[in-house]
């Protein structure tokens, strides 16, 4: 059986609880069945939403009969484009109409539906009648651009390329290509080149296991009430607020799992809306297992045309390539995952001197792309990861080594996603790569390139190594409040404290571990520090947990807004203990005097009124100064005569600053092995019928999963350097312990079999056409 619990993680910078294994605020809740998720929320009078979906990939409504739907006892409303202002669109910039007369896409919203129960929608559904003119559809970006090539949008973007550049993001203008440096003459100085088109094009969705959802309200005006299954509810507010006028106030319950695909909600909140007008209801709209497979947004599709140039010692100098984006039908703030790719791809390859990396964001007929973990920099970099490997083949590099001399460190300059420069500080992962590489035995295995590490007496199984390494600056992105409300017990001495942040619990225990920063710094029994859930109408802003930002901004915030309620009772205490304020402590819930540990007063005593509450507030301001890193290390085994492959072996490993929590720490770094990150490698795809554009993979049997008892034996290595970043020091990584691993799969599996594969995911039928043993048309079949 595998192993995964075996690291026996454990802080070297201990506080009180900061560095400590403390149990989950919600674990009893969790696993006793009463934690609250969506589902479980009633409203009053609440209608059931559904949505009657294309057949077709492109095709334009000619008629459309509603009748029969209404005509159905329960049935409440019924939308078509007709009902609908054609000029409220989804996208940036605004492009595919809410509610339209031409489909884009298998599963795109011909009709909505509101009933009394999910029957009677679906009842409705099938009575809606429709006739289509088919259109000729495209499912590949490099295709979509050519001359002669379906056009989606003639209006607006005639080539099937929307331009680039976000406002949101990039206020000082668009960032959508990188150019520096003399491109010609550094890869004149290269002693190694390689080129080659690599493609990560299968747009897997993340498939959580509760599906997106949720519940909206009308409350007069433009204003709505929305209750969902949101990892971000302020990205939620101001992505759909500009779809339809709308003024959103959101909450969120528990979430069952997003990785970072659940946050928006664009199409789910915008039908919501128009629903919950119409029938001045609230109106819930879940997904089923199937319609999250054929209607939500997955991962961008990626295809890289590209050259690498790398020097004698084996450092890169010049990078030159276009970028195709496969967005889907529509472009929901693609711009920023591409910004965020461009600024990832620097990390990996910090010693480049010379640039030329352009973009072409592509809209084809299949499913809107959308956020997902990796944001870019996953997709972009498990292309240019297979170039920088051919290099470093040619080279004879070893690969441990080539990663860290090429990686980011602190004085290192790069361009982030608001397209503007940034140098590193504070950072520097080349222990964590060192020390890591021991830990798992890498020198000890390593057999040279496409050289396997063990062979089966009958030559027919094969192991292999690989590895691979990521960073993302937007661990420090956007700004964070919070408020940490210190409350004085009526009729006992002690205080409680409340945490106000707008960050939504997605399974990663983000919330305990901001508990224990306040807890830390108040020296409060962590019983006694609370969370508010987070709510628009009460939470101060926050972009909430995505980019792996959580530890170090919302941390910010937290410890900032304990430490200036730590300030308050300080300066209280001055008039009482007549001691400055530097000489003064907390301990146990009160103030003393670090010479006359005696002179104690409970927090109780320090504030005006006992009937009164202290309020501390703090803030984080965006930073992209510290890009985290991840490293994984990986050992595959394959079976040459059926083309199988499967990972045996597995590490992760960072340097995290300082370790909030060993088993949430620990738990992060094994979230590499889930959805949409090491299995993009293997066999997780989103595969379209290229006839019909209908979605083949469409539940749980079609799409392949990894099951429990097929998890790989996996260890983690941490480091703790304790980084510049925030009070504890510490820098999360948590969205990207999963983007290195399907590219380290890659390498191991050309180790192991002694030739190059370059397609994801290396599937069987692609293992057995790189060995030779069967054509591309059965790789197709």
């Amino acid at each position: 059986m595998p192993q995964i619990l075996k690291s026996g993680l454990k802080s070297v910078h201990e506080h009180r609880y900061v560095g400590q294994w403390t149990e989950r605020r919600d674990a009893l809740e969790i696993v006793q069945g009463k934690a609250t998720f969506l589902d479980d929320f009633k409203l009053a009078n609440t209608l059931i939403g559904k949505v009657k979906e294309s057949p077709y990939p492109h095709a334009i409504i000619k008629q459309i009969d509603t009748s029969r739907a209404l005509a159905i006892e329960g049935v409440r409303a019924v939308l078509t484009y007709k009902d609908v202002n054609q000029e409220w669109r989804f996208g940036w910039p605004p492009q595919k109409p809410v509610l339209g007369q031409r489909m884009q896409y298998v599963g795109d919203a011909v009709a909505l539906i509101a009933a009394d129960s999910e029957e009677l929608a679906k009842q409705a559904s099938d009575a809606i009648e429709v006739q289509y003119e088919v259109l000729e559809a495209v499912f590949d970006p490099v295709e979509a651009v050519k001359p002669g090539a379906p056009i989606l949008y003639p209006d607006q973007f005639p080539e099937n390329i929307v331009p680039g550049g976000y406002e949101v993001m990039q206020p000082e203008g668009p960032f959508f290509n990188l150019k520096s440096g003399d491109i010609e003459a550094k890869f004149a100085e290269c002693a190694f080149i390689a080129e080659d088109r690599i493609a990560f094009d299968k747009k897997p969705g993340t498939q959580s296991p509760e599906t997106p959802g949720l519940i909206v309200k009308w409350e007069g005006g433009d204003n709505y009430h929305i209750w969902a299954t949101s990892q971000g509810l302020f990205v939620l507010q101001i992505v759909n607020g500009t779809v339809i006028p709308a003024h959103i106030e959101a909450q969120s319950f528990n979430v069952g799992g997003s990785y970072g695909n659940k946050t928006a909600l664009t199409t789910l909140c915008n039908f919501g809306i128009l629903l919950a007008r119409a029938t001045n209801r609230p109106v819930k709209i879940m997904e089923s297992k199937v319609e999250h497979y054929v209607m939500h947004e997955t991962r961008l599709g990626s295809t890289v045309e590209a050259k690498i140039g790398m020097d004698a010692e084996g450092v890169i100098k010049a990078v030159q390539g276009v970028w195709y984006i496969d967005n889907g039908c529509f472009c929901n703030a693609t711009q920023g995952q591409l910004a965020v790719g461009l600024g990832e791809m620097q990390l990996i390859m910090a010693k480049t001197e010379a640039w030329d990396m352009d973009t072409r964001l592509v809209v084809t007929n299949k499913l809107p792309a959308g956020t997902v973990r990796g944001y870019g920099g996953q997709e972009l970099n498990s292309c240019l990861s297979l170039l920088m490997v051919r290099a470093m083949r040619e080279g004879n590099f070893e690969p441990v080594e080539t990663f860290r001399k090429n990686y980011c460190t602190a004085g290192d300059s790069y361009i982030w996603r608001d397209g503007l420069q940034y140098t590193a500080r504070s950072i520097n992962y080349d222990r964590a790569i060192i020390e890591s590489a021991k830990k798992w035995r890498w020198y000890d295995r390593w057999t040279g390139w496409g050289n396997p590490t063990w062979t089966s007496e009958d030559g027919n199984i094969v192991r292999g190594i690989g590895c691979s390494i990521i960073g993302n600056a937007d661990a420090g992105e956007s700004y964070c409040e919070a408020y940490v409300r210190l409350i004085p017990d009526f009729f006992q001495k002690d205080c409680f404290c409340r945490v106000h942040i707008n960050v939504t619990e997605i399974g990663n225990g983000q919330k305990s571990n901001l508990l224990k920063m306040v807890a830390e710094i108040l020296d409060l029994p962590l019983e006694n520090v609370e969370y508010v859930e987070a709510d628009s109408r009460t939470s101060p802003r926050n972009e909430g947990l995505a980019g792996s930002r959580g530890t170090l901004t919302c941390g910010r915030a937290v410890s900032n807004a304990a430490l200036d309620v730590r300030r308050q009772l300080f300066e209280q205490a001055e008039h009482l203990m007549h001691y400055p304020i530097d000489s003064m402590e907390v301990y146990r819930g009160g103030v003393r005097a670090k010479s006359k540990p005696d002179r104690w007063y409970p927090f109780k005593d320090l504030i005006v009124d006992r009937h009164l509450t202290m309020t501390g507030y703090g803030r984080h301001d965006n930073d992209f100064g510290t890009p985290n890193f991840f490293m994984s290390y990986i050992e595959v085994e394959v079976d040459k005569s059926t083309g199988a492959a499967k990972v045996i072996d597995m590490m992760g490993a960072t340097d995290c600053g300082q370790i909030i929590d060993p088993s949430s720490a620990e738990m992060q770094c094994q979230g590499g092995i889930g959805a949409a990150s090491l299995d993009t490698a293997l066999f997780e795809e989103n595969f379209v019928d290229p006839v019909t554009g209908r979605p083949l993979t469409y539940d749980m049997i079609q799409n392949k999963w990894r099951t429990f008892n097929e998890l790989p034996n996996f260890d983690c290595h941490l480091e703790e350097s304790l980084f510049d970043t925030n009070h504890f020091k510490a820098i999360g990584f948590g969205e990207i312990a999963g983007a290195a691993a399907a590219s380290a799969a890659m390498m191991a599996i050309s180790n192991a079999l002694g030739v190059e594969v370059k397609e994801y995911p290396a599937t069987p039928a692609v293992i057995l056409k790189a060995l030779g043993k069967i054509e591309e048309r059965e790789v197709l079949a």
